[in-house]
C-alpha cells in the first residue's frame, strides 16, 4: 500500500457513493484517504472502516464550499457575522477530524474583497498565449493594485480567525494547515503566509499546493519556488498534482510540474495526498503515483 493518501475530490460525482470511491481507491493500492470540502454528513455514513488522514474544510459540506463563498461566510470577512459563520464551518471541519482521529485540517483562508472579473480577464489573456503582451502586464499590475488596495481589512478578519481557530483546534490535538490558494484574490500571499505562520502557534503550519503554487507562477505573481524557499520547514502537508498551462489537479506526470524540485524541498514527515481531479481515468490515478514514487515525491 502506497504511503500516500487520496482525496475524495477523485471520487465526487465519478462515483454513486463513498463506498464506492474507498473500494476502488482502495483497489489501486490506496490506504489513506482525504474527505475534501465537497463531502456533506449524509455521505460520511460510508466512511467507517478507512483512513482518514485529513479533512479539507468545509467538511461535512451541509453548507457547501459554493454557498459560503457566495454569502461570504468565510474567515476572511470583514462582517462579523459573515466572519463567525466562516469560522464556523472550520471548527465543524476540526471536530470531524477529531471523531475520525485526523491529524491535520487543511484551510481555506478566505479572499480579498475585489471584483473577480479581472482574474477571469487575465485568464483568458493568458490562454489566448497573450501572456508576454502589454495588455496582460497592465492588466495584471490593475490587479496587483487593486488587491493590495483592499487585502489590509480582509487579512484582518484572517488573523483574528487563525488566532481562534489554532486554539480551538490546539485544544482537540488538530493541526491547521493554511493553504496557498489558487486565484490571486485569494489569501494568502506569501507575505500574509509568513505573518500567520509566525503568530506563535505549533499547531499552525502550511499546506502546500504544488498546482497553485505553478498557477501563480504561470501567471507571473509569485514563482513557485518561492513558497519552497520560504516555508519549506513549515510544511505540515502537500496536495500533489500536476498542471497543464493554468489548468490544475492532472495526475501527476502529465504537466510542467519540476517534480524534482518539489522533491528537494518536502519534509520527509510531510503528509502527502493525490488531488487528482475526477476526470483522470484509473489508469492515469495509477500512472501519477507510479510517477512521484520515480520522482521520490511518495515513499512506495
Amino acid at each position: 500500500m502506497t504511503q500516500v493518501a487520496l482525496s475524495t475530490m477523485w471520487g465526487v460525482k465519478r462515483f454513486d457513493t463513498l463506498k464506492h470511491f474507498f473500494e476502488e481507491g482502495s483497489a489501486l493500492g490506496f490506504a489513506r484517504f482525504e474527505l475534501n470540502h465537497a463531502i456533506n454528513s449524509e455521505m460520511l455514513q460510508h466512511v467507517n472502516g478507512y483512513r482518514i488522514v485529513s479533512i479539507h474544510e468545509p467538511c461535512p459540506a451541509d453548507v457547501s464550499a459554493g454557498e459560503l463563498k457566495k454569502r461570504n461566510w468565510l474567515i476572511s470577512a470583514p462582517n462579523e457575522h459573515d466572519r463567525r459563520e466562516g469560522v464556523n464551518a472550520v471548527k465543524r471541519s476540526i471536530a470531524l477530524a477529531q471523531r475520525f482521529g485526523a491529524p491535520a485540517v487543511i484551510v481555506h483562508p478566505g479572499k480579498v474583497d475585489i471584483d473577480t472579473a479581472i482574474d477571469n480577464k487575465l485568464r483568458e489573456l493568458y490562454r489566448q498565449g497573450k501572456r508576454d503582451t502589454p495588455e496582460y502586464a497592465r492588466l495584471k499590475e490593475q490587479f496587483i493594485a487593486a488587491r493590495a488596495a483592499q487585502a489590509r481589512v480582509n487579512f484582518s478578519a484572517v488573523r483574528h480567525s487563525v488566532i481562534e481557530l489554532a486554539e480551538y483546534a490546539g485544544e482537540r490535538g488538530i493541526q491547521l494547515g493554511l493553504e496557498n490558494r489558487y486565484h490571486y484574490f485569494e489569501i494568502p500571499t506569501p507575505d500574509e503566509l509568513c505573518d500567520l505562520l509566525e503568530l506563535g502557534f505549533g499547531n499552525v503550519g502550511f499546506w502546500y499546493d504544488v498546482g497553485h503554487a505553478e498557477t501563480w507562477d504561470q501567471l507571473g505573481f509569485v514563482q513557485h519556488e518561492e513558497w519552497l524557499r520560504r516555508f519549506s520547514m513549515r510544511i505540515i502537508g502537500v496536495h500533489l498534482h500536476d498542471v497543464v498551462g493554468i489548468d490544475d489537479h492532472r495526475a501527476a506526470g502529465e504537466g510542467q510540474i519540476d517534480w524534482e524540485m518539489v522533491r528537494r524541498y518536502l519534509p520527509a514527515d510531510a503528509m502527502r495526498t493525490c488531488e487528482f481531479q475526477n476526470d483522470n481515468s484509473p489508469e492515469q490515478v495509477s500512472a501519477g503515483v507510479k510517477w512521484l514514487v520515480e520522482k521520490g515525491c511518495v515513499q512506495p
